[in-house]
């Protein structure tokens, strides 16, 4: 017992021989964090497990950097400022000599996204996961359900190519030119940048982050709105319009319903133009992509109906359940 304390007691060491402190904390190392707040607080909690999350072919770092980003994504989203982190760790006994990359890509996506950790827990576990608790402030809210008819559709981030990282990683696709850069938008997803959207979130009616497949997404802001999307255009990469064509599949099904976890930032706001100013001027790339009418459901111009499919844990690949 007392060997198992002290290795966890070095691995807490080593993590913080990494991790940078925040200058705001209040209790310094300890059992728990405390910073002053003033505003709207909003919490997230997101775990990697290892057994369903990691990649074939991901590094210890990529994980670190991905845990941190995925729970980051849902708080930034909701228009708050995303300001510490709080992490739970389970790691097998033959990871521990590598924790330090594991370390190093939760502060590398900490410097990206501009936060710090704030302290948390470490023991030992038969399989890697990483619990990330998110806190963040706000001065305005952006749920999902404020989506309302005569609203532009919007999306912000990079264009759509996870489907074609799946395809070569889980499916055993043929590996197309580009492809590698679709593996690295898996591996490390880049979200849109925190300094353009706590601006324009001030704009934006209702928001959500593509974190099931875009189908599921897109589906999940209508039913909260209570209105119906209308997309007529979606930003596809130049490496899934080209694997696409390769593999002899279509390149919008596979953009909405065989990818996900690219945490662009789906947003219905009554003000495209100035969104767009807002964009160009912090250097971000937002589309507009459709329209919010009246109505249920989600529909794509030239292409149909969009049913209501994507990823769930414990389902996989799969149609929603319906009640």
């Amino acid at each position: 017992m007392l060997q198992l304390i002290v290795g966890e007691r070095e691995l807490i060491e080593r993590a913080w021989r990494v991790f940078k402190r925040d200058p705001c904390e209040l209790l310094g190392l300890d059992d728990a964090q405390a910073i002053e707040l003033s505003g709207k607080v909003v919490f997230k909690v997101d775990v990697f497990d290892e057994i369903t999350d990691w990649l074939p072919g991901m590094t210890l770092r990529d994980v670190g950097w991905k845990a941190i980003t995925a729970a980051v994504s849902d708080v930034l989203v909701k228009g708050a400022r995303p300001l510490g982190v709080m992490l739970g760790m389970g790691l097998p006994e033959d990871m521990l000599d590598a924790a330090d990359e594991l370390f190093a890509g939760i502060e590398e996506a900490c410097d990206k996204l501009g936060v710090r950790v704030w302290g948390g827990d470490t023991g030992s576990s038969d399989h890697l996961y990483v619990s990330v608790a998110v806190a963040g402030i706000a001065e305005n809210l952006v749920p999902r359900s404020g989506a309302r008819p005569g609203d532009t559709l919007m999306m912000s981030g990079h264009e759509v190519s996870t489907p074609v990282a799946y395809a070569v990683l889980l499916d055993g696709a043929t590996p197309c030119a580009g492809v590698e850069e679709a593996i690295e938008v898996a591996y490390r997803p880049r979200l849109t940048k925190p300094e353009f959207w706590l601006e324009a979130s001030r704009l934006a009616t209702a928001s959500i982050d593509d974190s099931d497949g875009l189908a599921l997404t897109l589906h999940y802001l209508a039913e909260a709105s209570g209105v119906k999307l209308v997309v007529e255009w979606l930003p596809l990469s130049a490496v899934l319009l080209a694997c696409a064509e390769r593999w002899g599949r279509d390149p919008l099904e596979m953009a909405l319903y065989q990818g996900g976890e690219e945490y662009n930032f789906v947003f219905a706001t009554r003000n495209p133009d100035t969104v767009l100013k807002l964009a160009e001027k912090h250097g971000q790339k937002v589309w507009r992509i459709g329209k919010v009418v009246e109505g249920k459901g989600v529909v794509l111009e030239g292409y149909g109906e969009v049913e209501q499919r994507g990823w769930e844990h414990f389902s996989g690949w799969t149609a929603r359940r319906r009640a």
